[in-house]
């Protein structure tokens, strides 16, 4: 009886195996083997990695990144965004189809942000990875010592100036003036905002008896078209007997450079230009302040899809 009921057993586990294999497991005799099915189906994953030809995630009439909503032409199948749907390439009439199904797909497919290597560990949606990638705070910069071959992001910028240039970045809290002291043997200095990490490039350089000293953010090429977000107030005072003083002042707003190619000319955009007798030696001895610019009122996004520039065609 015991080899009989062995035998049996092995067959039944045979054949349970052979139609889990189908995919169409029809007997369950143990309890144990019901819980170890629903464990598996709590390991699936809700998302998942996989690789596809980019140019199925393009308009077929435009060749850009498909947004919804998505449309097909019943001619020849082409699928084509909002704008080419009246008619596209040379071939095709209007495309009147739309399809949900797809604009799921193109609004859910998301890649690494191309900045990935600098520190941007952001997936993003396909169609607006390039609207994320002019305002990835991991944009890479390049350094604007001449001959520096250094591209990274801001964060990086900051500690290779301070290990390859041995000048480290000083730290300034906003709304309040800092006293800071700078060779005049270097062109190029680093101040980091304390509050938000932006950084700041101090410019100096000669011009003519005196020195110009600018100041710069390093911000991306998308977030400085939205305009300025610091003011800065810089200032040089020299206190003589009784009341008698000497002082140089400057208040403008902070422009904005990506540095995403090569260094800005030296006193780029508007500068403070300190008399040689306020200098001590190589040293010049600068009141500091950088204030935060409140945010305007943002306005409210439109529904209604935005026009497109199609890409050349090959």
């Amino acid at each position: 009886m015991k080899e009989g009921e062995s035998r049996a057993t092995r067959v039944s586990a045979k054949e349970v195996k052979s139609e889990s294999e189908k995919g169409e497991v029809t007997m369950q005799d143990e309890g144990e083997a019901g819980d170890a099915l629903v464990a598996v189906e709590s390991m699936a994953p809700t998302q998942i990695d996989v690789r596809m030809d980019v140019t199925l995630l393009h308009c077929q009439g435009c060749l850009l990144p498909l947004k919804p909503p998505v449309f097909k032409c019943d001619a020849v199948g082409h699928v084509v965004c909002y704008y080419c749907r009246a008619g596209h390439r040379t071939v095709c009439s209007r495309a009147n189809t739309h399809c949900g199904q797809l604009d799921k797909v193109v609004g859910a497919a998301k890649v690494p942000c191309p900045y990935k290597a600098f520190g941007c560990e952001r997936y993003v949606v396909f169609h607006e990875a390039a609207d994320h990638q002019r305002v990835c705070l991991s944009a890479p910069c390049t350094c604007p010592e001449s001959a520096c071959a250094f591209m990274g992001s801001r964060a990086m910028l900051v500690d290779h100036f301070a290990a390859d240039h041995q000048r480290p970045a000083v730290t300034v809290r906003y709304g309040r003036s800092w006293s800071l002291s700078f060779s005049l043997s270097h062109g190029w200095h680093l101040l980091v905002g304390e509050e938000d990490r932006s950084v700041f490039l101090v410019s100096l350089c000669l011009l003519g008896a005196g020195t110009a000293v600018s100041l710069m953010c390093i911000r991306p090429d998308g977030e400085a078209e939205t305009g300025p977000r610091f003011w800065c107030k810089l200032s040089i005072e020299r206190r003589g007997g009784d009341k008698d003083y000497d002082l140089v002042l400057m208040t403008s707003p902070v422009i904005s450079n990506a540095l995403s190619t090569c260094a800005p000319a030296l006193g780029q955009g508007m500068f403070l230009v300190v008399p040689q007798e306020l200098l001590s030696g190589d040293m010049l001895t600068l009141s500091v302040r950088i204030d935060l610019i409140p945010p305007a009122a943002v306005a409210p996004k439109s529904t209604t899809p935005q026009a497109r520039v199609p890409r050349r065609m090959q």
